[in-house]
């Protein structure tokens, strides 16, 4: 089991480690609408595994015995990609054409600003968090004498 522990934990923080990079290439060699429309799937591919992964990891901790914050710091990454995909990115999503076609107005294009940026943030929050859930359980591994 602690093999699949990490396999879901290195998936979960490489996805998310490597996701800007491909955003960034894509939005600097792409017009920003197109762009979009690659980044945007590779996006929710990325939420879904989250959310799965998130679940499956608290169930694999508290099946290990593995304590409270390894319980339950997955369930809470897990539910703010959740957040994130059917929230935030859903409401962008719907905001998209207005800003980035012939009726885009101001107010719309602060409104996509705000959501992706708490898109960002959310995003950061849950690498941090998948970073810090490595610590963990490298520590529970060290103590007990895994490798």
């Amino acid at each position: 089991m602690r093999i699949v522990l990490w396999l879901l934990i290195g998936i979960w923080l490489g996805g998310f480690c490597f996701f800007p990079v491909m955003a960034n290439t894509a939005f600097g060699s792409l017009p920003s609408a197109d762009a979009g429309l690659v980044v945007g799937p590779m996006l929710a591919v990325l939420h879904s595994y989250g959310a799965v992964a998130g679940l499956v990891l608290a169930g694999l901790s508290r099946w290990m015995g593995r304590g409270t914050l390894a319980n339950l710091l997955p369930l809470g990454l897990g539910l703010l990609c959740l957040y994130s995909h059917f929230g935030v990115t859903a409401e962008i999503g719907e905001i998209r054409d207005q800003v980035f076609g012939p009726t885009g107005n101001s107010e719309v294009a602060a409104r996509f600003n705000l959501l992706h940026q708490r898109s960002i943030n959310i995003f950061t929050t849950v690498t941090l968090g998948v970073a810090v859930l490595v610590g963990v359980h490298a520590r529970f591994d060290s103590r007990r004498g895994a490798v």
